[in-house]
């Protein structure tokens, strides 16, 4: 019996898990090979004890334990490894968000095709006979909507780095492109390992010197 892994499950396409799980791999591989085994059984084991937090609560306490028992250096490798796999995540949605865009735009003639923009789906209920627009209208007037301000995520980031970054989401699209070709998936996955490897050995932020 397969052991279902509820975390990935929980991730909207299979294309996207299946992203999300190649490029943590990736990085698994990497930190590996430059930090050695311990370092990546101590990363695997706070990373397992976040995914059971997800499903039982009472895991973070195991989590907070593991973490202040770890020195400072090893604490600030720990949260390197899960910063870089959170920021080549979101690589990944905006590859799976382009994959779905395309999908969509090719299948626009389909009956049953579902709306994805806001403007279409209220142009669809205006059109819609049934519906009276005062109830449109009446149900969008008690939504409750909030805006929220967030710092872009470039902010922060070395231009070494959002280089790499774009470095990376080209080689994911090249994948998408080229995968039924098993030989040009083989290099653009060591190009992906290359590419990681550049990243782990260099500084999140850049010292100022004088």
């Amino acid at each position: 019996m397969i052991k279902r892994d509820l975390y990935y499950e929980r991730i909207p396409t299979k294309s996207l898990r299946e992203d999300v799980r190649f490029l943590g791999n990736s990085l698994g591989n990497v930190i590996k090979e430059q930090e050695g085994k311990s370092f990546y059984n101590l990363v695997e084991k706070i990373r397992k004890l976040s995914k059971a937090n997800k499903i039982q609560k009472k895991s973070y306490k195991k989590i907070s334990s593991e973490i202040k028992s770890i020195n400072p250096k090893n604490t600030y490798k720990l949260a390197r490894a899960f910063n870089h796999f959170m920021n080549f995540i979101n690589l990944a949605e905006s590859i799976d968000a382009s994959r779905q865009l395309n999908q969509y735009e090719n299948k626009r003639d389909g009956k049953n095709q579902k709306n994805i923009f806001i403007e279409e789906i209220f142009e669809k209920l205006f059109k819609n006979k049934k519906i009276n627009n005062n109830k449109i209208y009446s149900f969008a007037k008690n939504l409750n909507i909030g805006i929220v301000l967030t710092a872009h995520p470039t902010e922060v980031k070395r231009r070494t780095l959002i280089q790499k970054y774009h470095k990376i989401t080209e080689i994911l699209e090249d994948r998408e492109l080229f995968k039924d070709h098993s030989s040009k998936i083989k290099s653009l996955n060591k190009k992906i390992h290359d590419e990681f490897t550049i990243i782990w050995n260099t500084d999140d932020l850049k010292e100022k010197y004088g």
